[in-house]
């Protein structure tokens, strides 16, 4: 197995690194919105320098994803799922340390010294590698149920210990899972029927939520989504803040760096899951909808390139990883707008964070990588 190949760069699908680095540099400069640090001549802040820091760390880890070859990702599919596995369980047993300290109410991240690394975000790549290989198979049928229930168990071991400590981390990864299966060939009704049977399931979990102690959050969360005026100070603090903001951008905005309601740090989190309510504020109507029209051209970018993939286990990687982060910000505008809880999922490319910016541009390099696939031994029936 060849780790490392040479790249014939007129064959990557270039876009969608393209649409990734203008939705970055965007995000970048909200971050520094966000952030502005009034001490400092220049108004840069730590924020922004670090978030830069990462951009640059990300796309080397994207370049080194680029020139792994896609039977290589095939071929180490179990190896990487077994890293993820052994990160999630040095979670689970280390949670409340100083290893794994409570944060927002959440065990979640590793920290070391000055460093916090997000396992989950890197556990949701490996998530998707191993459901394309096994999906990807040259022998899968994914019109068996056999085979779907398969790719779902493939599915559920990474991502249960995630849903169990942070459904944010996690949530993304159902329409990634939905995307697999309709790209693999499975029926549509049968998909459908998944989906709803895991709808009763999450309202079941919902109603099993604890209601007092230390994972109580989640309920709270919940129920100031429902009656927002009972948790005016408290739970829905965040969310109403966050509608206000966008909605006082009105048409055209209050100018970049000039949103009152961000200068003042009226909304927490505004620089992590919450950037979209700057967005909103400082651009309006129309700087919000230009962003989502080019996330959205990132989607279409993707999907271009899921279906000019000429091998079965890049396609699903491609297609599975579009529907993930799509799936993602569709899910933090929820939140930033009060459709939904607060779950804690950052918006890609523009939330502030080292883990999900390096996860993500490792994903896309695996893309990369895969655009160049031309039916190798190691996934040789086409999904054509």
């Amino acid at each position: 197995m060849q780790l490392l190949t040479a790249v014939r760069y007129r064959e990557v699908h270039w876009g969608l690194l393209v649409m990734s680095l203008i939705l970055t540099s965007i995000g970048i400069a909200f971050v520094f919105s966000a952030c502005i640090d009034p001490s400092s001549a220049s108004g840069w802040s730590r924020e922004a320098t670090m978030q830069t820091v990462w951009l640059g760390i990300s796309l080397i880890a994207c370049g080194m994803c680029l020139h792994v070859p896609p039977s290589a990702w095939y071929h180490l599919t179990l190896p990487i799922a077994c890293m993820a596995l052994a990160l999630q369980m040095v979670v689970i047993v280390a949670g409340g340390t100083s290893l794994v300290p409570v944060i927002n109410g959440r065990t979640s991240w590793i920290v070391l010294g000055p460093l916090r690394l997000q396992p989950d975000e890197f556990v949701k790549i490996a998530t998707i590698l191993a459901v394309a290989r096994v999906a990807g198979d040259a022998t899968a049928n994914l019109r068996q149920w056999r085979w779907i229930i398969a790719v779902c168990l493939v599915w559920m071991v990474p991502t249960a210990p995630i849903l169990s400590n942070n459904l944010g981390n996690a949530l993304p990864l159902i329409p990634m899972l939905v995307g697999v299966l309709l790209l693999a060939g499975a029926r549509l009704r049968v998909v459908a029927g998944l989906c709803a049977a895991g709808m009763v399931t999450l309202f079941l979990a919902v109603l099993a939520l604890p209601q007092e102690g230390p994972r109580s959050y989640m309920y709270r969360r919940i129920q100031a989504w429902l009656n927002p005026e009972d948790y005016v100070l408290a739970e829905a603090f965040q969310t109403l803040r966050s509608i206000r903001s966008v909605g006082s951008g009105q048409w055209f905005g209050k100018g970049y760096g000039m949103g009152d309601q961000n200068l003042l740090g009226s909304v927490p989190e505004k620089h992590t899951d919450m950037i979209f309510s700057v967005v909103g504020e400082e651009t309006g109507f129309v700087g919000s909808s230009l962003v989502i029209l080019l996330f959205l051209t990132w989607a279409l970018v993707g999907l271009w390139a899921t279906m000019a993939a000429r091998d079965r286990f890049a396609r699903l990687f491609i297609g599975a990883f579009t529907c993930m982060i799509m799936g993602q910000v569709a899910l933090n505008l929820a939140v930033v707008l009060g459709m939904m809880p607060v779950t804690g999922v950052t918006l890609p490319f523009f939330s502030y964070g080292g883990s999900s910016l390096l996860a993500t541009y490792i994903g896309v390099g695996i893309c990369l990588s895969c655009t160049t696939a031309k039916m190798h031994h190691f996934s040789k029936r086409s999904l054509e």
